[in-house]
């Protein structure tokens, strides 16, 4: 046992000083409309419903705007985001009490984005139904795609030589591109959600968003940040996020250390 212990921290400090590698996901679905710069959209006479996910793990941001001339409710005991077969509530029954800041939640929550909570301790209850009134929209990024560090990616992969972005690297780098259908892809995940155009919901109608992962590229960090560090609540900064040259908001990125010598490891 005492010559397994050295063993093991070796090979987490070497680890630890490896460079770190990203997987920039790419995702595709069968009932929106998708592109790299505006994300996913689907739009009507009622309303239009745009989604964008560019961020580590993949925030699942969303708005509904409300094109009627009355307003639009959702109910969100009747909401859901579905990875595989899990569902994860959008509302629960119970209040959230905190002193102070923001919190990253566990458990069930371990999808979730961020935890806000009021400063002086004040009980606070999530509404749930929430209405939209006319020509107003509402936003909501509560829970994130993949809440761990990476994607175990099966099949086999094709390597693409491509211009480096860090600019304190000249060579070329070795970029792994792996590409799936619906069927047979790692990821997949809906967004359900229940509306209605009057408070009783009479006049109820269901909006189920399917999204698939449809390619993975496999990139040291820096290429796909352009050679800068994305540190605390940078990494949640529209603005920066948008600047990164892999930038798409069509899709999201895992960022990882690979540990070599253990099975299933992400590549």
């Amino acid at each position: 046992m005492k010559s397994v212990l050295p063993a093991l921290a070796a090979l987490l400090l070497l680890a630890g000083c490896a460079p770190s590698t990203s997987q920039l996901i790419t995702l595709s679905s069968n009932n929106l409309t998708a592109s790299p710069k505006q994300g996913f959209v689907y739009d009507n006479d009622t309303l239009r419903l745009s989604y964008q996910f560019f961020s580590e793990r993949g925030t699942i941001h969303f708005t509904i705007e409300n094109k009627l001339n009355k307003p639009l409710y959702v109910d969100w005991k009747r909401s859901a985001f579905i990875v595989g077969k899990a569902k994860l509530d959008y509302w629960r029954d119970e209040a959230e009490v905190n002193l102070t800041g923001t919190s990253n939640a566990l458990a069930y929550t371990r999808y979730w984005n961020r935890s806000y909570f009021d400063v002086n301790g004040t009980i606070r209850k999530a509404n749930a139904v929430d209405y939209i009134p006319p020509g107003t929209k509402l936003e909501r990024d509560q829970f994130v795609v993949v809440p761990g560090s990476a994607l175990v990616l099966p099949g086999q992969f094709s390597t693409q030589k491509v211009a480096s972005t860090n600019p304190y690297k000249s060579k070329p780098v070795d970029v792994q591109v792996y590409e799936y259908n619906a069927q047979n892809s790692p990821l997949s995940f809906r967004n359900y959600l229940t509306l209605a155009v009057d408070k009783e919901f009479k006049q109820e109608f269901v909006l189920d968003s399917q999204f698939w992962a449809s390619g993975v590229q496999v990139m040291p960090f820096k290429q796909l940040t352009g050679g800068q560090e994305l540190l605390g609540t940078e990494q949640y900064t529209g603005n920066m996020l948008r600047n990164l040259p892999y930038y798409r908001a069509d899709g999201f990125f895992l960022t990882y250390t690979p540990v070599t010598g253990l099975s299933n490891a992400p590549r």
